[in-house]
């Protein structure tokens, strides 16, 4: 494996010499400018290296969250167990119905406690799509469960 080193980027940044002897422009800014125009038209006819894009600019970290998103992931948590216990006790044909009961009393109180903190969220919020998913999850099988599309068992 071959290792390149990054003085690419050093030299962008720091350049190698700076010259203090030169002597200051004395040509007038329109001067300067056509220069820079005629000599930006022969360059873009070349082949020319892209930027060196730094990738690492965009991600942030924030390991101290407050204590109510905190608590608020606690209940999204509890909810997405709540239903990750009825999805093994329903796959489970040794459980009866009336046991599986309670869990769906149980998800329907989180769901009526989770709407607000649904509703605070921002838009753009992965949790707020995550809780949203949850809770129509929810409903949706209070619903089937209510309605009695698994009597069949």
């Amino acid at each position: 494996m071959k290792i390149h080193a990054n003085d690419e980027i050093l030299k962008n940044r720091y350049p190698e010499k700076i010259n203090k002897n030169e002597k200051p422009i004395t040509k007038e800014f329109g001067a300067i400018l056509n220069e820079a125009i005629e000599n930006s038209s022969e360059l873009g006819a070349g082949d020319q290296k892209p930027p060196i894009v730094n990738t690492m600019s965009g991600i942030q970290f924030n390991p101290f969250l407050p204590r109510e998103k905190i608590l608020m992931l606690d209940r999204v948590g509890r909810l997405l167990d709540l239903l990750d216990e009825y999805h093994q006790k329903l796959s489970n044909p040794g459980i009866s119905l009336k046991r599986i009961y309670p869990l769906i009393n149980e998800m329907e109180a989180q769901k009526e406690s989770l709407i607000p903190v649904l509703n605070s969220l921002p838009d753009g919020d992965g949790l707020k799509d995550i809780l949203n998913q949850a809770l129509i999850t929810s409903s949706l099988e209070a619903i089937r469960f209510n309605r009695g599309d698994y009597l069949a068992r």
